[in-house]
């Protein structure tokens, strides 16, 4: 028999005259408001207005280049996304980034109110880009099965020569255009990334420039060999298709990107870098690139002074001028940098640190000689 616990139970009473409480307070709130709101021509209501808050991530130019914040997968409403082409630049605003390329899906559009010129995206965004303060970038993605997988196509002048029944006439296409193609998740879709030998063949007829190590929510160790093999460009981006603020944690920074270390801050130079070779893929607190860029970043972003020597053990104060964030593994100690922070450890002349966050490959990080420091 169902038994109803007496000391949950309200009466009837009680209940009434919570009720007629309720009521009066209600009554009496409106004739104040009533009697506030008499002769007054506007009323402004600052706290129900969302925030603007974005994401600040600050990183200092590394060797006399340009340090920009890109992403270079992203999709509207004019394939498989959520977001119209406006509003996606808005987006990037707001996360703080200097780069954003349109790169919808050639073959899929499922939206059937959208069939118009494959470019339409991209001029769309791109009437933002002054307002906005973000560089928009022509880009698409060729959207076809394993082994070749997805391909982004960026710097296009025109993506509908790309709806092509082959994918690998789709890439003449677009490097006929000068574009520059980034090898898309090769995790995706069955959680193993695999370099095939279609994959092996573009490389070698210099064909793919880049692979995405960071897609969304995961990355590719096995796919960090690649570009250290091959000498590819380490890419991260989001493959954004929601809404970012519904998608991302932005108080953690999480949304990936790559840091790209640009001549000039212009399409032309992101061009540049990016066929150079000169980026970090960054995902989080997550750090991927070569040895020369990580290295040439970690310069950048952390200075320090020797504060004390005694014998062979140096204490060294250093100063994060950045807001990323430096592990540095010494024996078996780690060492926590803080964005912004400024921290004093000792160290011996022969030991070699270790940036624990960093990955050149996926057995292989950043190590400096403390040696070298002085």
């Amino acid at each position: 028999m169902f038994r109803v616990n007496p000391n949950l139970l309200i009466s009837k009473k009680k209940l009434m005259k919570k009720w007629y409480l309720s009521l009066a307070l209600l009554l009496v709130t409106g004739v104040n408001a009533s009697a506030q709101l008499k002769g007054v021509e506007v009323v402004k209501v600052p706290e129900c207005r969302q925030p603007y808050v974005g994401e600040y991530i600050h990183i200092p130019d590394v060797d006399g280049y340009k340090t920009l914040k890109c992403d270079f997968h992203v999709h509207t409403i004019f394939s498989d996304g959520e977001v119209i082409p406006e509003n996606r630049v808005w987006e990037a605003a707001g996360r703080g980034l200097d780069v954003m390329a349109v790169t919808d899906h050639v073959e899929y559009r499922p939206h059937k109110y959208i069939q118009s010129d494959r470019n339409e995206a991209y001029n769309r965004a791109k009437t933002i880009e002054n307002s906005s303060n973000v560089i928009v970038i022509a880009g698409a993605e060729i959207t076809r099965s394993k082994p070749i997988g997805h391909i982004n196509a960026l710097f296009l002048k025109d993506a509908n020569p790309l709806d092509v029944a082959d994918p690998l006439k789709a890439i003449d296409n677009a490097l006929e255009q000068g574009a520059f193609i980034m090898w898309n998740h090769p995790g995706w879709p069955n959680d193993t990334s695999t370099i095939y030998k279609v994959h092996k063949d573009l490389i070698k007829q210099k064909k793919i420039h880049g692979v995405e190590l960071v897609n969304g929510f995961e990355y590719y160790p096995k796919a960090f060999n690649y570009c250290d093999e091959y000498g590819l460009t380490y890419m991260g981006n989001t493959d954004l298709h929601g809404v970012y603020k519904q998608t991302y944690r932005t108080d953690r920074q999480s949304g990936p990107i790559t840091i790209v270390f640009a001549k000039e801050r212009t399409e032309a130079g992101v061009k540049e870098a990016l066929f150079a070779g000169r980026s970090v893929a960054k995902f989080g607190d997550l750090l991927i690139g070569s040895e020369k860029n990580l290295l040439a970043l970690a310069k950048a972003c952390l200075s320090y002074e020797v504060m004390a020597v005694n014998g062979n053990i140096v204490t060294v104060k250093v100063v994060n001028k950045s807001t990323l964030t430096f592990n540095i593994m010494q024996d078996n100690r780690m060492n926590t940098i803080l964005g912004n922070a400024t921290v004093e450890f000792k160290v011996r002349l022969d030991d070699k640190l270790r940036f624990a966050n960093t990955y050149i490959t996926d057995d292989s990080q950043l190590v400096v000689d403390v040696a070298s420091l002085r």
